[in-house]
């Protein structure tokens, strides 16, 4: 499971995205939204492939305030679809070599 200290702090997703993995659940996390309103977009979707190289109907996003305290919603979440559809991801998991 992840905890908030597993995710870059703020200052990060001023300039990048990350990616990681939970078994066969892929996520995206970038910043989004207007210059004067940002947020935090999570995008999930199932492995084998990375963001780019998965079909757009695959993948679901949710946006958190872009602070602190939505990044911890932010890990929150991830781990609460993991936990939820595991069934799901684990099909996944099991397409990677």
């Amino acid at each position: 499971m992840l905890k908030h200290s597993d995710l870059f702090h703020i200052p990060y997703y001023q300039k990048a995205a990350f990616t990681g993995s939970l078994g066969g659940m892929r996520f995206y996390i970038e910043k989004a939204g207007e210059k004067d309103a940002p947020v935090l977009r999570v995008w999930i979707f199932p492995g084998p492939f990375c963001f780019a190289k998965t079909d757009d109907s695959q993948k679901e996003s949710v946006t958190f305030d872009f602070t602190e305290e939505g990044l911890a919603q932010a890990a929150d979440f991830l781990n609460s679809q993991y936990e939820t559809r595991i069934d799901y991801w684990d099909k996944h998991r099991r397409l990677i070599p």
